[in-house]
């Protein structure tokens, strides 16, 4: 897979995270929670990497049969959601030495150190499997359009894990967390039950994780010299190493941009409030973002506006089961832009629409259903608050769940609404493209809006200029089928009649 290092573009500094207040306080408790889903699943992976009888078939006959291919690829896409995952908040913490407040630097310097050992054991272990497969090995490198992973997977996880680079950056994280366990904070966060399986984690993976780096960097030293001088030693001699670097080496193909600002703003947003009422379902994408590479195409997130408390009370939506034993949970004040539902890491959520579309592209698609059926799919999204969220996106698993599987749980056959899923991988799915792709087909089924099962009501797009233009309503179809047929908005454009084309 095409993957730079990750590290700051060229002449910008990393600076420290902006992490202050109850809002990061929030944000830290939620990557704890994130990273004990990611560290259950990754725990779930090695297992069945361990058990399955698919290798040794493979290895006997010669080759993968057509639904061993899909397994394979299903266990690949999993480990790189939750790798994904897990440099996001690796990320967050990566400067962790300039973290003034010591409350923020402890806890998410635990956080982020635990995840980074996590990583490297169980990549290792993948690696180590890999290599006595060669036929898996083969398989790991193949590239595959449909979900953005090109050549040379396996080759890029072994030359980033066996990287000089990143063993200098474990070191450096390991003599901090020396410092770090003689503190008082330090030592009643191990008193803690919520923070003590961190705590342990570290302990038990320092000394492996030591050993098993030397013993690849011998086997990959032995085996491609030239691949190590060119991207492991040569880095090393000239990058500055901050914990960013537990994640450089080559990975993902996926540009990180160091605090990204995004132009959905509470500002932007609330032009668009006017056109939103409950039940509208929200995709948007994150320029730059990692979690916008865990989902083929263009629309990366999905969720649910819900507005206000009393507009729900309005649709009666606090009257049907799963919202009645959940009401506590609707803000009592939600906000001037009201609020949302969301499957995201940790677990499904309520959340405010600005942190929500904390982004920078957002659709907005009204589904063409009475208030009583509204009112029923908004109560059933409710009966799924709290689920932890599904990195692995298996719909035949109900009790974690992803973003666009609330939508498919809360509308599928819901008036003329009808999600067919698509089978990726030996696996029945549903991308947020192929949400906006079953509302342009519909629409252009329905010869028009008012038939048509998903109403496109609203487009804001970021554009080469840096800025959010809110599209014209006669403009959306059309910017949405040329979003669909490849065009990226946010490229730099030429200017038609001094404004932005197709805008």
């Amino acid at each position: 897979m095409t993957a730079p290092r990750l590290r700051p573009p060229s002449g910008l500094k990393p600076t420290a995270p902006a992490l202050a207040g109850s809002a990061a306080q929030a944000q830290l408790l939620a990557d704890r929670d994130t990273f004990r889903e990611i560290l259950d699943g990754l725990n779930r992976l090695e297992d069945l990497l361990d058990h399955t009888p698919v290798l040794a078939a493979a290895a006997q006959r010669g080759y993968f049969t057509p639904d061993e291919d899909d397994r394979v690829r299903q266990a690949l896409l999993a480990y790189r959601n939750y790798r994904f995952a897990a440099y996001d908040i690796i990320f967050r913490y990566r400067e962790f030495a300039q973290i003034e407040d010591e409350s923020l630097r402890t806890p998410g310097f635990l956080v982020a150190f635990a995840a980074a050992l996590v990583l490297y054991a169980k990549s290792l272990k993948f690696i180590h499997v890999a290599e006595r497969h060669p036929l898996l090995r083969a398989k790991l490198n193949e590239p595959d359009a449909k979900f953005d992973l090109e050549a040379g997977f396996f080759d890029d996880v072994r030359n980033g894990y066996s990287s000089l680079f990143n063993y200098r950056a474990l070191l450096r994280a390991d003599r901090f967390w020396g410092g770090v366990r003689r503190s008082g904070l330090f030592r009643s966060l191990d008193l803690d039950a919520d923070w003590h399986w961190l705590c342990e984690i570290i302990r038990r993976k320092r000394g492996v994780i030591h050993k098993s780096l030397l013993g690849a960097l011998l086997r990959y030293l032995r085996s491609n010299w030239d691949v190590v001088w060119r991207h492991a030693l040569r880095p090393a001699r000239r990058t500055r190493y901050g914990l960013q670097s537990l994640v450089g080496g080559r990975f993902a193909g996926i540009h990180v941009v160091p605090n990204p600002v995004h132009v959905l703003t509470e500002e932007v947003l609330a032009g668009l409030l006017p056109q939103l009422r409950p039940g509208d379902i929200l995709l948007c994408r994150a320029e730059g973002k990692l979690s916008a590479a865990m989902l083929p195409g263009f629309w990366s997130h999905v969720a649910i506006y819900l507005g206000s408390r009393a507009e729900l009370e309005a649709l009666q939506v606090h009257t049907q089961p799963h919202a009645a034993k959940r009401w506590e949970q609707v803000p009592q004040q939600a906000g001037p832009l009201g609020c949302v539902i969301e499957g995201v890491a940790p677990r499904v959520r309520i959340c405010p629409l600005a942190a929500c579309l904390h982004a920078d592209h957002v659709v907005v698609l009204r589904p063409n259903v009475s208030d009583g059926e509204l009112a029923a799919a908004l109560g059933e999204a409710f009966g799924h608050l709290g689920k932890p969220y599904d990195f692995e996106f298996d719909f035949n698993v109900s009790s974690r769940i992803v973003c666009t599987e609330l939508v498919y749980r809360s509308y599928h056959q819901r008036g003329p609404i009808r999600f067919p899923l698509v089978k990726r991988l030996g696996r029945f799915t549903l991308s947020g493209d192929d949400v906006v792709h079953l509302a342009l087909d519909e629409l252009a089924r329905a010869g028009g809006s008012e038939n048509a099962p998903l109403r496109p009501i609203g487009l804001i797009l970021k554009r080469g200029d840096g800025q959010a233009h809110v599209v014209a309503a006669k403009r959306i179809v059309p910017l949405l089928l040329r979003i669909r047929r490849g065009w990226r908005p946010a490229r730099r454009a030429p200017l038609l009649g001094g404004h932005p084309a197709g805008v």
